[in-house]
């Protein structure tokens, strides 16, 4: 039976990627080459009925271009119009893939299983950034809660409903263009869907100075919930004057000897929490410093800070170093894809939507206001319903 047939053009990126496609799996076609006004593009057109680009036909039977090739190829389908053994692929296609495993994301998943769509969910970890605090205030059904027991709720939640999952695994590579979305992680499979839902979150933000990454995990730390009882009788530093440079240093209390808090402005957490910390007999706070470099060979022995009024540097003799300068939010891989603001945020419009069909954000990663677990968990609810919305308008 007659093969595959392409019809391309020179510069065209998704001709390259259907021919590099069927290359790499070793699939023989011919190719015509079209260029504006040529014979061979009025005889594509009259055999398709488009003059989009590639038009691939097998069999003399028009089939799509570059996505729908993908797609043919996932299900098994090219395999059986060219007369060949069905290979199974080394990806399935889903209707959504949810990268990230934080309220967001696991909220996502459970709308997007409600709505009987084909999810996976690609995360490190369960919890995201949440899990690295002990407790949560004010979540809707509990005036509160530890962290560990909701976010075993919630993926209990999810669990109900069999959603796929892929934890431990990060997303390494993706390619977001087309209908069909193709996804990479870290165990080297590639997955392939019609939606992504981008819900990574936000990490800790490094202060970038000497010593600091020599000594990360030997004294340097970014989470007092998580370490803050292995320095019981230390004296200890905090960087950073937000609400939670101030929490931190609320966790250290209970167990440090003396707490240095190093901010490089006055203090702007809430009023409350600087009125409490500022109770604490063992705790000394100086503002306007920076903080310059973290002194110690296997591990932390001081810190030097610089008075930005008078140029001083000081050194403050510490065994622990804890650095709450704020998140960064974990889109380094969608930089070159999708529109970010200056922070780093994913841009997106009331429906989740980033710009780029088919690809959606919820959570800390976007520019949304106001990052909370529960705005978070909502964000991550209008995410799956977006997807879905735009599935059943493409069929």
């Amino acid at each position: 039976m007659e093969g595959i047939t392409i019809y391309s053009m020179d510069g065209c990126p998704f001709c390259i990627k259907a021919k590099s496609f069927l290359t790499e799996k070793g699939i023989e076609f011919s190719e015509i080459m079209v260029h504006p006004g040529s014979k061979e593009r009025e005889e594509m057109k009259e055999k398709t009925g488009t003059d989009s680009l590639p038009q691939i036909l097998i069999g003399g039977e028009p089939v799509g271009g570059y996505s729908e090739l993908v797609n043919l190829y996932s299900t098994g389908e090219l395999s059986e119009k060219l007369g060949l053994a069905v290979e199974r692929p080394a990806f399935r296609l889903y209707d959504v893939i949810i990268i990230g495993g934080g309220p967001a994301g696991l909220c996502a998943a459970l709308y997007t299983s409600r709505k009987v769509l084909k999810t996976i969910l690609i995360s490190k970890n369960i919890g995201g950034q949440v899990a690295d605090t002990y407790d949560i205030d004010n979540y809707l059904g509990f005036s509160q809660i530890e962290t560990a027991d909701l976010i075993n709720k919630f993926d209990e939640h999810v669990e109900k409903y069999g959603i796929e999952k892929l934890i431990g695994e990060e997303v390494t590579a993706l390619d977001l263009t087309g209908k069909i979305k193709k996804v990479t992680a870290s165990n080297g499979n590639t997955y392939l869907s019609q939606t992504v839902i981008v819900a990574t979150g936000k990490r800790p933000r490094p202060l970038n100075v000497p010593g600091e990454k020599e000594l990360i995990g030997r004294g340097v730390a970014y989470c007092s919930t998580c370490d803050a009882p292995l320095f019981a009788g230390a004296d200890v530093a905090v960087i950073g004057g937000g609400n939670s440079a101030l929490e931190a240093v609320i966790d250290l209390n209970k167990v440090a000897n003396k707490i240095y808090m190093v901010s490089l402005t006055p203090l702007t957490g809430d009023q409350i929490i600087q009125d409490k910390v500022k109770s604490y007999s063992k705790v000394k706070i100086y503002t306007k410093y920076d903080t310059i470099r973290v002194i110690g060979e296997q591990t932390v022995e001081g810190i030097e800070i610089k008075s930005l009024e008078t140029g001083e540097v000081s050194r403050l003799d510490v065994e622990g170093v804890f650095i709450e300068i704020g998140l960064l939010p974990n889109s380094d891989l969608f930089i070159d894809t999708l529109a970010t603001n200056r922070h780093g945020e994913i841009e997106i419009d009331y429906m989740c939507r980033t710009g780029g069909g088919g690809v959606f954000a919820c959570g800390d990663v976007t520019n949304v206001p106001f990052k909370q677990v529960i705005v978070a968990a909502g964000e991550g609810a209008k995410a799956a319903l977006a997807a879905y919305d735009y599935l059943i308008n493409q069929r």
